[in-house]
């Protein structure tokens, strides 16, 4: 069994535990944006959504840390940033890259007539003013990469790890990972890709033996599908113009 953050021993309920709440955070932050401005879908709903999810994991996190753990993020969770792991940012656009021209063969397979586009790009694509662009940046560039690395990488891959070998924990919270964007099912696209980079995230956390490298990378790899949600249009279509289609579409659908 390895020891990567088993100060804590936390269970499958409590993973569960996490991820419902970031449910229920989500769905009352946009019911409140949706009553007061009406059900149009944009930015503003995209953002309250997210940040109700970020919010709702984090509270029911603390909650935990506070009565099954220590109280502190970084040694329950593993939640710590390392100046020496900069390089994860750039290795996440370089990972961001190449598992899209990776798996584009594959999708011009599955999908002759075009990837089905996930709600999250419909919506932000195209961002209109610096502080729209922003709130993405913010959301999933950072917000994202923290909550979902402390749900994924620090609770559940530290849980696996108590009851199977290291290759078969890295592979199933990958599996988890990717299976969980299924809630859109336009997301069934971007699968093949968010497995591998699952893959890449949990060994990326037993190297580091913390959060730092994989928060850095899934840092990267978001960023880059940010750029084009906010300069989605003129820089999506030169894009498509000097490579794939596919590969463009696939870049934007593993903002996860």
């Amino acid at each position: 069994m390895s020891d990567y953050l088993q100060e804590v021993e936390w269970s499958l309920p409590q993973v569960l535990y996490v991820f419902l709440g970031g449910i229920i955070g989500a769905f009352i932050t946009t019911a409140g944006v949706l009553v007061w401005q009406g059900s149009e879908l944009n930015i503003l709903t995209f953002v309250a959504s997210f940040a109700g999810q970020a919010g709702g994991n984090l509270i029911v996190m603390w909650i935990l840390s506070v009565r099954s753990g220590t109280g502190s993020f970084r040694r329950d969770y593993g939640l710590t940033i390392e100046i020496g792991h900069w390089w994860g940012i750039p290795a996440g656009f370089g990972l961001q890259i190449g598992v899209v021209i990776l798996t584009a063969p594959l999708l011009r397979v599955l999908f002759p007539e075009g990837a089905p586009q996930q709600g999250v790009a419909e919506i932000t694509e195209g961002t209109t003013t610096v502080l729209e662009g922003i709130m993405i940046v913010l959301m999933v560039g950072v917000a994202a990469p923290v909550v979902e690395e402390i749900l994924f990488r620090g609770m559940l891959l530290s849980r696996l790890l108590r009851s199977m070998s290291s290759i078969w924990a890295v592979v199933v919270q990958a599996m988890v990972f990717s299976g969980i964007h299924l809630l859109d099912p336009n997301a069934i696209a971007a699968l093949p890709g968010l497995f591998v980079i699952g893959l890449v995230l949990g060994f990326a956390a037993l190297r580091s033996r913390n959060l730092s490298l994989p928060i850095l990378i899934h840092a990267g790899v978001n960023l880059t599908a940010a750029v084009l949600l906010i300069f989605g249009g003129g820089l999506a279509e030169w894009l498509e113009e000097v490579s794939e289609p596919e590969i463009v579409q696939a870049i934007l659908s593993l903002a996860g």
